[in-house]
């Protein structure tokens, strides 16, 4: 039986979807005094009798955000369905050179709370449909610290983060539901299952460089247990297992158009690769085994059009990965493009509108599986910088790589509020 969507949420999205009935300006794009109210204030949860301005005082700031997805599997894949899955995040960040005198040093916490089922248990597919499904629990993200040197030239990391919070993330500016690119690093995840993504997080460390205000160059080496389940684990598995390995990966950033006057289209294309030390199992005879596994990645976005005098305009992002091992990686090849335009319609500029595919294709070594491909379109809706609609629409071609299963048409809506 399908679970029943939580009322609270599925209230929230309501109210909002209402509210776009109401008629908005250019220079009004807030709809309904109640709503107007609502997003005016700075933050959405307000100064708590100014103790929030005390701290940020003594350099302590902190965020508090709520997500979930409300979605329905209407047509194919093994059944049809409906499913919520929401996330409750609270990040701190402590600036020691406010707190203690210790410059460009940062520590921060944060903690997540997912709730809600996973819609692609229905559909039977690869790509989750659901950006934020993580599972059912209570869990301690980020605890690290982060020093910045030389005006920025260069950045360490050390502690507990994920690793798609710096390595292969997101396109910019893009916000889509499904999870293939939230952030690209998932692609990896299929083949090398120590790898994290939040809101798990694992002992790292992590070091950028910039020789140029246009070039980076960023390395990280991470703590790599494949027997934990990322949708089990509260973030507390602090001990380390000797006979797990290691995950090594670096990434070269180069930025197109982004320096101070820069009138160029702006752009911004990553290169890197991986190695990850732990032993694999042999998909075709599970009876033998390897140690090591390593692939490449490329990845790219582009604006190719500006309106006048605006950050208004469309850009187009596409991401490779290819792991060449076919005998222990399910997943040897993924590939995505997509197009997005911001400000589409007239009088809201701050929306953003995108399409994009997802393209996964599995071993030769897995006989009953060849492709899964889904089709994403989706319009995000800002009723300001904390509070944001998003009604999308995924259409999942071969589910699972399994031509048996037919295709999926899903319909949602995805919202996100910053308190």
């Amino acid at each position: 039986m399908s679970p029943r969507l939580p009322r609270h949420s599925l209230s929230l999205a309501l109210i909002l979807v209402a509210a776009l009935a109401a008629p908005a300006s250019a220079t009004d794009n807030v709809v309904g005094p109640f709503l107007q109210s609502l997003v005016d204030q700075p933050p959405l949860s307000g100064n708590w009798f100014g103790f929030r301005d005390t701290l940020a005082e003594w350099g302590i700031t902190s965020n508090i955000r709520y997500a979930t997805d409300l979605q329905a599997s209407v047509l194919g894949g093994r059944r049809t369905g409906k499913a919520y899955a929401g996330q409750l995040g609270v990040d701190v960040s402590v600036d020691m050179q406010k707190l203690a005198g210790l410059q460009g040093l940062t520590f921060d916490v944060s903690g997540d709370w997912s709730s809600g089922t996973n819609l692609s248990d229905d559909i039977g597919n690869f790509f989750p449909v659901a950006q934020f499904f993580e599972g059912r629990n209570v869990r301690l993200y980020n605890m690290f610290l982060q020093q910045s040197l030389f005006d920025g030239r260069l950045d360490l990391k050390v502690g507990r983060f994920s690793t798609g919070a710096d390595f292969l993330t997101a396109p910019a500016d893009v916000s889509l539901v499904n999870e293939a690119l939230n952030p690209i690093v998932l692609a990896i995840q299929a083949n090398v299952p120590g790898v994290t993504a939040e809101p798990n997080a694992t002992w790292g460390a992590r070091v950028v460089t910039r020789p140029t205000e246009s070039l980076s160059v960023s390395m990280g080496a991470f703590y790599s247990d494949p027997t934990l389940d990322q949708l089990e684990a509260n973030g507390t598995e602090f001990g380390i297992d000797d006979r797990a390995g290691g995950f090594f990966i670096g990434e070269v950033a180069y930025l197109v158009n982004h320096a101070k006057g820069a009138t160029g289209l702006p752009g911004r294309y990553r290169v890197g690769a991986y190695y990850d030390s732990n032993r694999y199992t042999f998909l075709r005879d599970p009876a033998r085994e390897q140690r090591g596994n390593y692939g490449f990645f490329l990845a790219g976005e582009q604006m190719v059009y500006r309106e006048a005098e605006s950050d208004q305009g469309l850009s187009v992002f596409c991401a490779f990965i290819h792991a060449p091992l076919e005998r222990i990686n399910t997943l040897p090849y993924f590939a995505s493009a997509g197009v997005s335009y911001r400000g589409l319609l007239p009088g809201r500029d701050a929306d953003s509108a995108a399409f994009a595919l997802y393209y996964g294709g599995f071993s030769r070594d897995l006989p009953d599986q060849t492709y899964e491909l889904v089709l994403e379109w989706t319009y995000a809706i800002a009723f300001s910088r904390r509070v944001a609609l998003q009604p999308n629409i995924q259409y999942v071609m071969n589910p699972g790589g399994r031509a048996k299963v037919d295709n999926a048409l899903v319909v949602g809506v995805q919202l996100w509020i910053e308190f």
